[in-house]
């Protein structure tokens, strides 16, 4: 590969250091060239990079942080991004410099250059560190012997987790980085060990490391990645910054929206020989996933002592929040979908007027909630619950993507909810993957969708049911948890109702021939609030 003629990112300048590599973030004016010239044309091409679809403002490197590696030394950039229009963003670039001679360049994946630079009189790339294997083993060996190292603002902090064996001190993994389409980058240790780096960073503990090493440390729930480490950047008088997660890697056969499908294939092909019929073991599994899902919200309830942890009240703070949020997710969906209505199909149109024209009644159900005299019980939940987060190994499941909401904010993502709220996703991805089957499917295409409805809808009622009972026969005493059976009754449907008009705005936005999706979702509900509008 003759890397020196390779034009990466659109840009193919060299940058010349005017110091040494040791003083690359006092450089100023390289620093100002990469801003300028570089990091944002490598970004764009960056599955990680959420702002492709916005005009940039400004780039900025808000921070450089130092990582020794062996024979040299790594940088973990900061980058400060604005736009010209919605909320300003901050990135990790993480940065090495390899020089043309050196004896691995040839292996690093294409994906790693910048741009090339010159360093001393040696020419080289700038390349992105998840590559570079220096990088990769330091970071392993930093997060098992608990590193803190010092940063001209702060320090760069490494938490080993109980998820990391004592016995892997001296064991050297062979690193490997996924080729896979995420919106953080991985790194694969020895088939043992996964971490996420994350790309886009905010200001506080990101909710993943503390939800995994909740329940792996302190919940004892099992069916999890188990929490092995973090790097954390720390700061006076500042809210931490996650910038990574270590956890055991999981293999499974598929997550279970894949499996699900499956099922569903079986399912319909059978309507069409006219035989309704669900395997027993599909029963099973689906059982087995309320079980685990309830397990989860157990280990969630079962701190009486931290502030992060401990179950809360449907205290008047809670609900007017609530309130809020719920009318204002319904005013933007709203709006959206009007202005989007002449895309619509007849059938589409139809289910949008019917809930364009009970706007009424949802908000007079939204009331209902502070006059309810709630008693149920808030925690700390999945928040971004489906069947896309959960894995099945061939006998059992595993929960995954602990980070909540992507639309929300870290703070938002950390407010106790009712566990119910997680159940609702899981019931609304139910539906998803009947209604892909049935619409949207090649592997079903020529199966006429009208006339297997009826008996999608049954397949829906029966599983969803089976997932319910599961659910609240392994979580016990409803009272204790749920208030009522009245009150649990409720808050679903509520949670369902915001789910459904939430996916509103993601259809909409990304595909608007699923939108009868979640308008078939909100009908369902609408079917229930007579019991609580009356």
């Amino acid at each position: 590969m003759n890397l020196g003629n390779m034009d990466i990112a659109g840009q193919t300048a060299s940058l010349v250091l005017k110091r040494p590599w040791v003083e690359f973030p006092y450089d100023k004016d390289a620093l100002t060239w990469l801003e300028e010239n570089v990091f944002y044309n490598y970004m764009r091409k960056c599955r990680w990079f959420a702002g492709k679809a916005r005009m940039i403002k400004f780039l900025k490197i808000q921070q450089l942080l130092c990582m020794p590696v062996e024979d040299g030394l790594s940088y973990l950039i900061i980058l400060h991004l604005g736009y010209t229009y919605g909320d300003e963003e901050k990135y990790a670039m993480p940065v090495s410099f390899m020089p043309d001679d050196f004896e691995l360049i040839g292996h690093v994946n294409h994906k790693a250059f910048i741009t090339r630079i010159t360093v001393e009189g040696k020419a080289g790339w700038l390349i992105d560190a998840i590559y570079d294997f220096r990088f990769q083993v330091q970071l392993f060996e930093n997060i098992f012997t608990n590193t803190k190292t010092p940063q001209e603002k702060g320090y760069l902090v490494y938490h080993k987790g109980k998820g990391l064996a004592s016995t892997d001190e001296n064991m050297s993994y062979l690193c490997v980085v996924p080729d896979l389409e995420q919106s953080n980058s991985s790194l694969v240790y020895g088939n043992k060990y996964f971490f996420k780096l994350y790309r886009k960073l905010f200001r506080e503990v990101n909710p993943e490391v503390e939800m995994l090493q909740f329940l792996t440390e302190e919940g004892g729930f099992k069916n999890i990645p188990a929490y092995c480490g973090s790097m954390v950047l720390e700061r006076p008088g500042i809210p931490p910054v996650t910038l990574g997660l270590m956890m055991q890697k999981v293999v499974s056969k598929s997550d279970s929206w894949v499996s699900t499908g499956d099922d569903l294939n079986n399912f319909l092909f059978m309507i069409v020989d006219k035989v309704f019929g669900i395997n027993e073991d599909v029963f099973e599994k689906v059982e087995l996933l309320g079980k685990r899902t309830a397990e989860m919200h157990l280990a969630l309830l079962s701190d009486k002592k931290s502030k992060e942890f401990k179950p809360e009240p449907y205290d008047d703070t809670y609900i007017n929040h609530l309130q809020n949020h719920l009318n204002n997710l319904l005013d933007k969906r709203i709006k959206l979908l009007k202005e989007n209505y002449s895309r619509l199909d007849k059938n589409a149109k139809s289910l949008a007027d019917d809930f364009i024209n009970c706007e009424n009644n949802i908000r007079h159900f939204f009331e209902k909630i502070g006059s309810s005299h709630l008693k149920s019980q808030r925690i700390r939940i999945h928040g971004d619950y489906h069947l896309g987060q959960v894995l099945f190994t061939g006998t059992d499941y595993l929960i995954i993507d602990f980070e909540g909401e992507p639309e929300s904010s870290i703070t938002d993502r950390k407010i106790k909810h009712s566990p119910l709220k997680d159940v609702a996703g899981m019931i609304r991805s139910f539906h998803y993957a009947v209604c892909a089957k049935l619409y949207f499917s090649s592997e079903t295409r020529e199966i006429n969708p009208l006339k297997l409805q009826k008996s999608a809808d049954r397949w829906y009622k029966l599983i969803t049911d089976a997932y319910l009972d599961a659910y609240m026969q392994t979580m016990g005493d409803i009272s204790a948890i749920f208030g009522s059976r009245t009150e649990l009754n409720f808050l679903l449907q509520l949670h369902l109702l915001e789910k459904s008009v939430y996916e509103l705005g993601y259809e909409l936005n990304g595909r608007p021939d699923w939108i009868r999706i979640p308008l078939k979702g909100i009908q369902q509900v609408l079917f229930e609030l007579d019991k609580f509008n009356s």
